[in-house]
């Protein structure tokens, strides 16, 4: 209830999430386990604002989190780093603000990792480098700064952080050595030169 409660919801999609509700896993946009855990929290273009509440933390047994399209805005819950069956987390085109909490990087089960367009700023989180089976990378069009650390992704994209430069920041360049598993990279609209 503590994520209904920071939300500003204008469309009135969580309208059923009631406390007192018999059946809460009649709830719109969450999927249950068969042992009645929440298991996905999917709210994508929805029209909602306001925060995300530090509340999430708490459904441990969450493997998907779509918030995708929204305006939610202020910091990503550092608490969500304690979510270790999440695979998938998309928050890309909303407000966020604040740095990546480097409690992401104990995600290890994390898969598809979205934060891009919204307003993140700070250095990127060394920890992140911490997981292993990434697939998808996008951190775009944000305000991120410093250096990246060596992801195993094979997809990464970080187009549009004009802050974000090489080891070397008063050269401005960035050596990239792919892992094997990259596939892909997407550095357009940076301060990164390659060598």
């Amino acid at each position: 209830m503590a994520i209904k409660n920071d939300l500003n919801d204008p469309c009135s999609v969580l309208e059923n999430w009631d406390i007192n509700s018999v059946d809460p896993c009649s709830w719109r946009m969450i999927t249950y386990s068969p042992d009645g855990h929440v298991s996905a929290l999917g709210l994508p273009s929805q029209s909602l604002s306001g925060t995300l509440s530090p509340g999430i933390g708490n459904l441990s047994n969450l493997q998907s989190v779509l918030l995708q399209n929204n305006a939610i805005f202020g910091p990503i819950p550092a608490n969500m780093g304690k979510l270790q069956k999440l695979q998938t987390l998309d928050l890309s085109n909303n407000k966020f603000s604040g740095g990546i909490p480097s409690s992401l990087g104990s995600l290890n089960n994390l898969n598809y990792f979205q934060l891009n367009n919204n307003s993140l700023s700070e250095p990127f989180p060394e920890s992140l480098a911490n997981i292993e089976g990434l697939t998808l990378v996008d951190l775009s069009y944000n305000y991120l700064s410093g250096s990246l650390p060596k992801l195993s992704s094979r997809i990464f994209k970080f187009i549009g952080n004009p802050l974000i430069c090489g080891p070397n920041s008063q050269n401005n360049y960035f050596v990239v050595s792919p892992e094997p598993l990259l596939s892909e990279i997407y550095i357009r609209e940076n301060s990164v030169k390659l060598s």
